[in-house]
């Protein structure tokens, strides 16, 4: 029987029908021309895919197409495979509901019984591990690769949301972007290594932007803003915008207790200087000052400013009792002691209030000197008229 190789055979100026030879490589076997094409004689209709007749597809390419009639693909309403060792390496679903695209070795687990719903996934091993999970989005080498049930999800870039199984509504933008989430949902993480929390770690409706940020967090609804923003931060409901993991940022907020600092503030300093201890109803502490053209501070009421002063019943001290009163406490009644502002600070306002509660008591004093100094030079009229 002659044996050729398929080039070889391909080669045979019109062979004549009946003709039998040994293909010796691609699929080898017994081939026979039946007048039109070669057949092969272990498995009907083989020959075609390697003859590259009637405008098949062969192994070594195809010349003089044309797009609208030739394609690879089905012509029933069944799935696209394209396998690599047996195992699924792209997947395309036909029209049937399940809205299923995949391409990359085991990408989308087909062969493992994936029934979810509209997903899609490019890249190794890409949501491999998926059974139920519905409306995920995979792009990059084992994203989403250990997801089971989750929905909802996008993981971008290599390993990004890699060790999520149940948690939904998840977005990882970046290499290993929330790498270590388990079962947390509606987490937002951009830049590589983005809250990538401890490994076992379920985070919840964290926010983290910058490479770095959040990571090794372990708490829930937290904002981090910059590289390595927030990273090792253990609470919930804070804000972090910094460029690096200092536990001092150069904005720092509590979403819990309402209040934002500014500048190199330690945790110590900031459990004392707002939102806690003596200062919290302050919603705001600035480390080294505030520099600004114009401050304007509103006032709750009217009681707020001090007119009462001249109401008819205000009770305006004695100069007398005054003057003991200073000698005694060293600063005016109804205003702090030096001491006193030290431990609690200055509020504006409220100072605002006392000083033009002493500037309108100090005016009532000026219209009874003067009330008396008037009696007093008509007296002395008199007397100088005797």
């Amino acid at each position: 029987m002659p044996r050729l190789s398929l080039k070889e055979r391909d080669a045979i100026k019109n062979p004549a029908t009946g003709l039998m030879v040994f293909q010796t490589d691609e699929n080898k076997g017994f081939y026979f021309f039946n007048g039109d094409v070669w057949e092969s004689m272990s498995s009907a209709g083989s020959a075609n895919s390697i003859a590259g007749t009637d405008g098949d597809w062969t192994i070594v390419g195809n010349g003089g197409t044309t797009p609208a009639s030739h394609f690879i693909g089905t012509l029933d309403n069944q799935g696209l495979r394209f396998r690599t060792n047996s195992n699924t390496s792209g997947y395309l679903s036909p029209d049937d509901g399940t809205l299923q695209a995949h391409y990359g070795y085991r990408a989308g687990n087909m062969d493992g019984g994936n029934s979810g719903v509209a997903n899609a996934s490019f890249g190794f091993k890409a949501l491999t591990s998926n059974t139920t999970g519905a409306f995920n989005l995979a792009l990059g080498t084992q994203a989403l690769v250990g997801n089971t049930t989750g929905g909802n999800n996008i993981g971008i870039g290599t390993n990004s949301l890699a060790n999520n199984t149940t948690g939904g509504a998840n977005v990882g933008i970046g290499a290993d972007a929330l790498g270590n989430n388990v079962g947390g949902s509606g987490n937002i993480a951009i830049g590589n290594n983005a809250l990538k929390g401890a490994p076992g770690s379920s985070l919840g409706n964290n926010i983290a932007i910058g490479a770095g940020s959040g990571l090794n967090a372990t708490g829930n609804g937290n904002v981090f803003i910059g590289a390595d923003a927030g990273a090792n931060e253990t609470g919930n409901g804070k804000l972090y915008i910094n460029t690096g993991s200092s536990d001092m940022p150069l904005i720092y907020g509590d979403f819990a207790a309402k209040y934002v600092t500014i500048g190199d503030i330690s945790p110590a300093q900031r459990t004392q200087g707002v939102g806690a201890g003596p200062n919290a109803n302050y919603k705001l502490l600035v480390q080294g000052g505030i520099l600004t053209e114009k401050v304007k501070v509103a006032l709750a009421s009217t009681g707020d400013w001090a007119d009462y002063v001249f109401e008819k019943d205000y009770k305006l001290m004695d100069l007398v009792e005054l003057e003991g009163f200073i000698n005694n406490n060293k600063h005016l009644p109804n205003v702090p002691s030096a001491e006193g502002i030290v431990e609690s600070g200055l509020d504006v306002g409220e100072t605002s209030r006392m000083f033009m509660e002493k500037i309108e008591e100090l005016t009532l004093y000026l219209i009874e000197m003067n009330k008396e100094i008037q009696s007093l030079k008509a007296q002395n009229i008199k007397l100088k008229q005797k």
